[in-house]
């Protein structure tokens, strides 16, 4: 069997979409963890605040408020 150009093509993009899914799925990784490391941060040092609440379900809501801000 010979390789032909549209074989090689077919070949070279494996790799490369290989690792554009690695790269997006670390990316949002990082992006999480950075994300949690500031709400910590947040919360030590008062700026972020939340409250607990029971909705009308009886499931519970997290009311968020940042830098004493309204919450919807």
């Amino acid at each position: 069997m010979y390789l032909d150009e549209s074989h090689l093509y077919f070949l070279l993009w494996i790799p490369i979409a290989y690792g554009i899914y690695r790269a997006f799925k670390k990316h949002g990784v990082s992006e999480y963890n950075e994300g949690m490391a500031d709400a910590i941060c947040m919360h030590h040092s008062g700026t972020l605040k939340y409250e607990i609440v029971v909705n009308e379900d009886g499931e519970e809501d997290i009311i968020i408020k940042i830098n004493g801000g309204k919450s919807d």
